[in-house]
């Protein structure tokens, strides 16, 4: 049996981190800016056919199959297309951009705008939110406090469970 290539890791010495880290920033706004140039040359086809129905389905067949090429860009990707393209349509069913008939002209004003904004600014990525367990441990103890004091019906609060909260809280603060 041999090991997928998704599996080998490669790891770097500590004087490559540096230079590592500097091309992972650089490879990861290429990735970006090719993700934006694609996006717009399909968005060019369309505009340049004119209104051709068959280019527009295309076209969108085109701008989810991008929008799944990378997860990681995904949200700020569709946030884009359903920002700049005003015809599109969002399908829950089949999780795919759409547009009707009626709307297979791509206007040079919509063009020129989705163009001029890339996705990442559209939609820019979401603030690093780090997780502070004890914090949590915390304000989940507190709001149990709170729903004690002053009970609402359908309330389920443990005891047993809330003990062991509080002992979480006490190994972390004597750490």
């Amino acid at each position: 049996m041999t090991k997928s290539k998704s599996a080998i890791t490669k790891t770097f010495t500590c004087a490559q981190i540096d230079g590592a880290i500097v091309a992972v920033a650089k490879e990861a706004g290429s990735l970006q800016q090719k993700i934006h140039n694609v996006a717009v040359s399909i968005l060019k086809v369309w505009h340049d056919s004119n209104g051709d129905v068959d280019v527009m389905h295309k076209s969108f067949d085109r701008l989810n199959a991008l929008q799944a090429a990378s997860p990681y860009h995904a949200n700020a990707f569709a946030t884009w297309v359903g920002v700049q393209l005003p015809m599109a349509k969002w399908s829950d069913e089949s999780k795919a951009w759409y547009a009707h008939s009626d709307d297979a002209k791509l206007m040079g004003k919509v063009f020129i705008a989705a163009r001029d904004n890339p996705f990442w600014k559209v939609a820019p990525a979401p603030k690093v939110n780090p997780l502070d367990l004890t914090a949590e441990i915390a304000r989940l103890i507190k709001k149990a406090e709170k729903r004690i004091d002053a009970p609402v019906e359908g309330d389920a609060i443990d005891m047993a469970a809330m003990k062991f909260l509080r002992e979480a809280r006490d190994v972390q603060s004597a750490a």
